[in-house]
C-alpha cells in the first residue's frame, strides 16, 4: 500500500506557533486592564488588584477542571458569570456582552507571550512546498487567534480555523479535527497536526485517526504527568523549523511501510 501524501499542516496555537511566559509585570497589566474595564462599564468589585486576581485564577481553575471532564467550551458571558466573578454577586444582566472583551484580555495580556522563533519563515516555506495550513485551537476568546494572526503578520497563510470558543468542542474530542477536515476537504491520511501538549493535542489528534508531531515546549510539561508514555506521537520537533525538513522526508521511519510489516509481523509472532 502507498504512503499518503501530506496535503495539509493543521497547527494548535498556544505553546506550538506561540509561547508563553507567566511574569508578575504581565500579571499587573493584565489586572489593570481588566478592572479598568470592569469600572468603565460600572462594576466596581470592592477589592483591591491582588484580591481580585486570586480570584480570577481560583475561578479559572475551576473552569479548566470542567472543560477537561466535559471536552466543551462555554460562552464567554457564562465563563465569566459562573467561574472567573462568581463570588463578586455581579447581576448577570451586567455581564452581558462583556464576556469577550474579558476573554481577550486573559487569553491576551495573563502571560507574555511571543511568536516561535521562525514561525513566519517556517509557514512561508511550508505555503511554498504546496501544504494547506489550518489551525484548532481550544481558546476562551473568539477574536484572540485572528488578532494574534494579524498582529504577527500571518493571517493569509490559514484557510481555515477551528476554536473552540465557536464549535464549543474541545481537544482531545475528535470531533472538533472533523470539522477542519470537513473544511478542507481532505482525508485523514492527508493531513497532520503539530501540538505541543500530550492531553489536548497528541491525544486528540491520534483519537481522530491524524498522523501527528509533537513540538517541545517546557511550560506544558506540568499539563501532562498523566499522559507522560501514552500516545507517542509519530515524530518529535524542538523547534518550528525542523518541522519543513521533517515534512520533506515524510513519513518518519516508523510510519514507514516496511517498518510497519515488521512491527506486525514481530507482534504476529509473539
Amino acid at each position: 500500500m502507498e504512503e499518503k501524501q501530506i496535503k495539509a499542516v493543521v497547527f494548535d496555537v498556544g505553546g506550538t506557533l506561540l509561547t508563553f511566559q507567566a511574569t508578575e509585570e504581565a500579571d499587573r497589566m493584565y489586572i489593570t486592564h481588566t478592572m479598568a474595564y470592569l469600572n468603565q462599564h460600572g462594576i466596581l468589585l470592592g477589592a483591591d488588584p491582588d484580591e481580585v486576581m486570586k480570584h480570577i485564577e481560583a475561578g479559572a481553575k475551576r473552569y479548566k477542571r470542567f472543560t477537561e471532564e466535559d471536552l466543551i467550551e462555554l460562552d464567554c458571558d457564562t465563563i465569566w458569570r459562573d467561574y472567573m466573578l462568581s463570588g463578586f454577586d455581579i447581576p448577570s444582566e451586567q455581564l452581558t456582552g462583556m464576556g469577550e472583551t474579558l476573554s481577550f484580555l486573559y487569553d491576551m495580556e495573563k502571560r507574555e507571550l511571543a511568536p516561535r522563533e521562525g514561525l513566519h519563515e517556517t509557514l512561508t516555506a511550508l505555503r511554498d512546498r504546496g501544504y494547506r495550513l489550518a489551525i484548532i485551537s481550544n481558546v476562551m476568546s473568539t477574536t484572540y487567534i485572528p488578532h494574534f494572526l494579524r498582529e504577527n503578520g500571518i493571517s493569509e497563510f490559514f484557510e481555515d480555523i477551528q476554536m473552540s470558543s465557536l464549535c464549543r468542542i474541545r481537544k482531545p474530542r475528535p470531533e472538533i479535527f472533523g470539522r477542519s477536515l470537513a473544511a478542507l476537504g481532505l482525508t485523514k491520511e492527508e493531513v497532520v497536526y503539530v501540538g505541543d501538549t500530550i492531553s489536548r493535542d497528541i491525544r486528540g489528534a491520534r483519537a481522530a485517526g491524524w498522523p501527528v508531531i509533537q513540538i517541545d515546549n517546557p511550560a506544558a510539561y506540568h499539563r501532562d504527568t498523566a499522559f507522560v508514555g501514552q500516545f507517542p506521537p509519530d515524530a518529535r520537533i524542538e523547534k518550528l523549523e525542523e518541522l519543513v525538513g521533517l515534512l520533506d522526508a515524510w513519513p518518519p521511519a516508523c510510519m514507514r511501510k516496511e517498518n510497519r510489516e515488521k512491527l506486525e509481523r514481530r507482534c504476529n509472532l509473539e
